[in-house]
């Protein structure tokens, strides 16, 4: 039966380990603390882990302020651009180019990466609050992959997006109504600063009031709308000079094909009719049933779901560097308790079993081979170590479709349920 009725109130869940949740957070903060200060202090070992340090910190931070320099200096910045390190013209949408209203320079590139990668990581370490030494490890396990690496060496400017979209769960599971509509607005600032934010705009759909949901879509529809216009110019800019990630420490449902020689839009139409297949078969099938998450468990499955369909998102429609990933982090409390929750059905547990463990392969698969191969340099030549590292990632790619595909049934079991509240009469 369905209602018309708010949103429950969050019940606290006990914890059932004797020491203090905190204890195990800071614990968490301190290997995290010891491995990336570590890394800071020996950065050679960056390259072991498969992540190549240009001798510089935050060099994707720095490339977005070189843009922002060059239009200072009435250059164009989305051709070749003197001022970066590597000469890469500006491949984001003209909102980053604002930056230098604000007295952003390059000079500041090194406190601007040290606030961006310390508010991310502070955030996730508030966020993930392990209850035992396993859940510590679990966590720590998706935190300190390769992939994550990546992003904070770099400065990536999706740490920007991430800390953008990081209230839209809270102001969604707020009592008051305009606070809930602040998410969509959230949701298309992300789209505007970075495309794929869009795809953000499905746990939108987390309201159980329908009159609410109904203004919230026409709400949403209006505000995307308008962030489109704005940034449709700007592929032009850029398009044919945005780069194509490939190789390890990359993910995207054509890379297989991708590894292989087949490109253009042959494996794209493929790639996009397997994901298209995976919906429908998941929305026919029901295979969660009617589950539905206890109101206790709501900020940790709506996070799972907005970690969800960003990366799901991203794997179906193009190629990305690993630092997307980031978003994993919304992914891990909800696998751990829905593997340990007797009240959920078995093909939920099952299902979260799997993903957890795909999860896992999928973040650390591609380092482990970086670190062997590492090794290997010196010993092998180099035609032997670029055909290692093609195998290591063409292995790798069956583990991450399956990943996505679990994802998928979890997407298509949210929209399904969420769609059928919305356009249900009332009880």
């Amino acid at each position: 039966m369905t209602s018309d009725a708010g949103p429950s109130p969050p019940v606290p869940i006990p914890a059932r380990d004797a020491h203090p949740f905190w204890r195990w957070s800071l614990g968490l903060a301190l290997v995290v603390v010891v491995y990336y200060g570590t890394l800071a202090l020996c950065p050679r070992l960056l390259f072991v882990l498969g992540v190549n340090h240009f001798n510089a910190w935050f060099v994707d931070l720095f490339a977005v302020l070189a843009s922002n320099d060059a239009v200072a200096r009435g250059l164009d910045p989305y051709a070749p651009n003197p001022l970066d390190y590597l000469q890469r013209p500006h491949v984001y949408s003209h909102w980053w180019l604002y930056l230098r209203h604000l007295g952003l320079t390059r000079a500041d590139v090194t406190w601007l990466g040290l606030g961006l990668v310390g508010s991310y990581l502070l955030a996730v370490l508030t966020w993930l609050r392990p209850r035992s030494m396993r859940q510590l490890l679990w966590y720590a396990a998706v935190l300190c992959s390769s992939q994550i690496l990546l992003g904070l060496e770099r400065g990536n400017n999706d740490l920007v997006v991430f800390l953008v979209l990081l209230p839209v769960v809270p102001c969604l599971l707020s009592s008051r109504r305009l606070v809930r509509l602040g998410a969509t607005f959230l949701v298309a600032a992300g789209a505007m600063l970075k495309y794929y934010p869009a795809a953000a705009v499905l746990v939108l759909l987390a309201v159980a009031d329908r009159r609410e949901a109904r203004a919230r879509l026409i709400v949403t529809l209006l505000l995307m709308t308008a962030a489109g216009l704005s940034v449709a110019g700007d592929l032009t800019g850029f398009g044919s000079r945005a780069p194509s990630p490939a190789g390890l420490l990359s993910f995207g449902a054509t890379g297989f094909f991708n590894e292989l020689g087949w490109t253009g839009w042959a494996p794209k139409l493929l790639c996009a009719g397997f994901g298209v297949a995976a919906v429908v078969w998941s929305w026919s099938g029901r295979m969660l049933r009617d589950w539905e998450p206890a109101p206790a468990r709501q900020s940790n499955w709506l996070h799972f779901v907005l970690g969800a369909v960003l990366l799901t998102g991203c794997f179906f429609t193009s190629m990305n560097f690993g630092y997307r990933w980031i978003f994993a982090v919304w992914l891990a409390p909800m696998l751990w308790l829905l593997v340990r929750d007797s009240d959920a059905p078995a093909p939920v547990r099952r299902l979260a079993r799997g993903t957890m463990g795909l999860l896992l392969l999928a973040l650390w698969w591609q380092p482990v081979c970086c670190i062997v191969i590492s090794g290997l340099i010196g010993k092998l030549k180099g035609d032997a170590i670029m055909g290692l590292a093609k195998w290591a990632f063409l292995i790798g790619q069956p583990f991450e479709w399956a990943f996505f595909l679990c994802l998928v049934v979890f997407l298509t079991h949210f929209t399904r349920q969420r769609l059928a509240f919305l356009f249900s009469p009332p009880a």
